[in-house]
């Protein structure tokens, strides 16, 4: 790799000229670079031969490998015609993408799929005999009933979950668990928007963060999103389906952690969460999520009340993630919040929950004025036509506008945009709402030192601020001495930014039917006539 030392000078010089040339053909308004490639450049300095990344070649830094395309599938919903997903999506929604793919043929009763598994995976089946699908002494003690209301003798076999047919094998999906589990299906159906109901039809199939990114680097967001709402066994996990696992906090924490929900870090940090990785061990969670079972309240025991598989239900509105303000402790939610008292009375008194309530309210209050003045700043400078770049040297958003994430219609990204509106929704985001979920889940040190703290708002804050005044001193600066800047061309091209789907998508690119849909919430249509944001 470092063979580049003992090149000759003058290849080298004739790299760099090569560089050189290439940054002034991608820069100050020219639409897309033309010419030599990047990679062809650094083939000139590393001796390598420039191909395609997926041939198994070693490039060096990866600067040679020209990028291929995946095998996708065809999205679904009002923008099928351009989002695509990667194969492994027919795991996450068997529904639709589910293909069989055994190389056996025939016709097999229960008994037999037991035997050939306990070879071909015998794990599963080990999983499936612990399970109440697969121990009939268990099932005998659970008391399992059929719908004809009479004790269920036989076991959940294979054959019931997946067919017996090698051919035409199925991957379940909640609707099948609902015919034995009508309830719990019914419960887990009944949530609105931003629930697990629609946590996939909705908030990806609809939603920016999924649609406006290729598939390759959001099919965990699509998958985590998917599993939750077309299959159970996202909680309680294949196949043992144990309640008893559904009910720690470990299961909700597969989908509820990371930077911009940070449900699990709260939780785990707060004197609830230390007393469960201290008890946990002890505990009994084969008990019902009921008042009086646990010493220490865990996900399910505050979210899904008495088992109810609707979390939603107990919430007292929807905020997006916490990035829209709301006092949960106004008189028009009083229900609500008499609702949450009257839980947390199963370990405190009624006046500590109700004053912990309340510090929620006053710190989630004050965190929105940080973000307005964060916001009236970055708006500031859009107005006077000073961030770079400005919407129309940006890529187009996956809706295909040139669009201020700030304003009604703009989509707000982190990716393809300037660093101050990129600054803007790091705040909003990652922290604003985190501040909110530290307080409701009381985890003192993260109100404010912590991950998505008052303190680590002051910092964006700062960065914000400290961003705008260097983009107004080069405005001043360009102003006066007659110099009319262009944003780099580099902000609207390159090997990725080509790839986005809004170079890609066209106006009334879009299945408006889709939008007429009573049975699913919806975000919005994207191209309902959202003027261009120029300045």
């Amino acid at each position: 790799m470092l063979d580049i030392l003992k090149k000759p000078l003058s290849r080298i010089a004739l790299a760099v000229a090569g560089v050189s040339l290439l940054t002034c053909a991608m820069g100050n308004g020219v639409a897309k670079a033309e010419g030599p490639t990047f990679q062809d450049v650094a083939s000139q300095v590393f001796g390598q031969a420039v191909g395609p990344d997926n041939d198994g070649t070693l490039y060096v830094f990866g600067l040679t490998a020209k990028y291929t395309k995946p095998e996708y599938v065809d999205g679904r919903g009002p923008y099928k015609s351009f989002l695509k997903f990667l194969p492994s999506i027919r795991w996450y929604d068997p529904e639709h993408y589910w293909t069989n793919g055994s190389q056996n043929e025939g016709v097999f009763k229960n008994e037999e799929c037991v035997l050939c598994h306990t070879v071909q995976t015998p794990t599963i089946v080990k999983d499936w005999k612990k399970s109440a699908h697969g121990n009939l002494e268990m099932r005998r003690g659970l008391g399992v009933k059929g719908k004809d209301g009479k004790p269920v003798e036989g076991t959940v076999g294979c054959d019931v979950c997946h067919g017996n047919d090698h051919q035409k094998l199925f991957m379940p999906t909640y609707k099948n668990c609902g015919e034995c589990h009508p309830r719990e299906t019914s419960e887990h159906r009944s949530g609105g928007l931003g629930s697990h109901t629609h946590a996939y039809t909705v908030n990806v199939l609809e939603f920016s963060w999924h649609v406006g990114k290729p598939a390759e680097e959001v099919a965990g967001c699509a998958e985590c999103h998917a599993i939750v709402e077309n299959r159970c066994d996202g909680c309680h996990t294949r196949h043992v389906f144990s309640p008893a696992e559904a009910r720690k906090p470990t299961a909700c924490r597969f989908c509820h952690m990371g930077i911009d929900h940070d449900e699990w870090a709260m939780y785990n940090t707060s004197i609830h969460g230390c007393l469960y990785e201290a008890e946990s061990a002890t505990m009994d969670w084969s008990k019902p999520s009921k008042k009086g079972n646990y010493r220490v309240p865990t996900c399910a025991y505050c979210h899904m009340q008495d088992g109810n598989h609707n979390p939603q239900q107990f919430g007292t509105i929807y905020s997006d993630m916490g990035m829209f303000q709301v006092d949960r402790g106004a008189p028009k939610h009083k229900a609500k919040r008499d609702a949450w008292i009257k839980k947390c009375q199963d370990c405190h008194s009624p006046r500590f929950a109700a004053d912990k309530l309340k510090e929620m309210d006053a710190g989630v209050n004050l965190s929105f004025t940080k973000w307005r003045e964060a916001a009236a700043v970055i708006v500031g400078c859009f107005l006077d036509g000073v961030v770079d770049p400005m919407p129309e040297g940006s890529p187009p958003d996956w809706y295909g506008h040139y669009t201020f994430s700030l304003l009604p219609g703009g989509d707000p990204r982190f990716y393809a945009t300037s660093n101050l509106e990129r600054l803007g929704l790091e705040m909003i985001c990652y922290l604003t709402g985190n501040v909110y979920k530290a307080y409701a889940h009381m985890s003192m040190y993260n109100q404010t030192y912590g991950n998505g703290s008052a303190f680590e708002q002051d910092r964006k804050l700062v960065e914000i601020k400290t961003e705008a005044a260097k983009l107004r001193r080069f405005a001043a600066i360009e102003k006066k001495i007659g110099l009319e800047h262009k944003s780099e061309g580099f902000w609207q091209h390159g090997e990725y930014l080509d790839l986005l789907p809004g170079w890609i998508r066209k106006p009334g690119d879009v299945d408006v039917e889709w939008f007429k849909r009573t049975d699913i919430p919806h975000r919005a249509n994207a191209d309902a006539g959202v003027a261009p944001h120029g300045h």
